[in-house]
């Protein structure tokens, strides 16, 4: 495991959350299978129970998918995603990627997010789930929420409301993407009886749901502006006195200025719906 960082580490999922994967592989799988897969028949991420087959069939179309056209040309979530991050990195926060995918796409993962998200992330990590029967001979999977901790992660900000709840349960808050409302797979219910409304359901308290990219930059304070003091004249003065007098203006309020250059702050803004909680 990689050396961590001294800087408060926020984590980010990729697929669904940073691209488009969702949509690439129904593109991917109806021109392969001849099927009509759209974005809302996936209301699982276990894509077994989306398209037919078994557990071990699913993974092995994935390898497929991974060779394709449609995965190599994944398109990022234009929703001010990349806006919002570059943001967090002004402030000094280390942006991290944590993706179930596996290391065999090490290199094409890596290549897509410096064309996408050039500059922005400071390390990969691979959680390397849903392997094939052969991969698990040789691959090691790990969870996210071990990940997070071995990281010291503050944040996580994720798609799959299994990985959610699970990062959750060990104490990291979570921001649930949930594009636009539009997720099928995270509106089934803690008990597994979904789909139902993603309004109506009843999450923990540290998992809040998010649907826009500027939501989630709004979970985080506003850091303070390095203004502090304005002169202005104490009076009227004669032009030839060079010792004029000034007065100062104490500033406190926090700045209006997006382009921010200093520290993060020491604590999350609250949420609107429900204050993230710590452990």
């Amino acid at each position: 495991m990689p050396s961590v960082s001294h800087r408060r580490i926020v984590a980010i999922d990729l697929d669904d959350t940073l691209s488009h994967t969702i949509e690439a592989l129904a593109a991917w799988h109806n021109d392969t299978y001849e099927t009509n897969l759209k974005h809302s028949d996936f209301h699982t991420q276990n894509l077994w129970e989306v398209w037919g087959g078994s557990r071990e069939e699913a993974c092995q179309k994935v390898r497929e998918f991974y060779t394709s056209k449609h995965f190599l040309d994944l398109q990022p979530i234009n929703d001010y995603a990349l806006e919002s991050l570059r943001m967090l990195k002004r402030r000094r926060f280390s942006l991290v990627i944590v993706t179930s995918r596996q290391q065999l796409v090490a290199e094409e993962t890596k290549r897509w997010v410096d064309k996408c998200y050039p500059g922005v992330f400071d390390s990969i990590y691979f959680c390397n789930l849903y392997l094939t029967h052969a991969e698990q001979q040789d691959l090691i999977s790990k969870p996210k929420s071990a990940i997070l901790r071995e990281i010291n992660a503050e944040l996580l900000v994720e798609d799959s409301l299994e990985h959610a709840l699970e990062c959750a349960q060990v104490g990291v808050p979570v921001l649930l993407f949930d594009r636009e409302g539009s997720y099928g797979w995270n509106h089934i219910n803690i008990e597994g009886k979904g789909p139902q409304e993603s309004d109506a359901m009843i999450l923990p308290r540290n998992v809040t749901r998010i649907k826009t990219w500027k939501q989630v930059i709004a979970h985080f304070p506003k850091p303070a502006s390095p203004l502090r003091f304005c002169w202005v004249p104490s009076d009227f003065v004669n032009s030839d006195d060079e010792s004029d007098d000034l007065d100062t203006v104490n500033v406190d309020d926090m700045s209006d200025d997006e382009q921010y250059g200093s520290e993060g702050g020491d604590e999350w803004a609250k949420p609107n719906s429900r204050e993230l909680i710590w452990a």
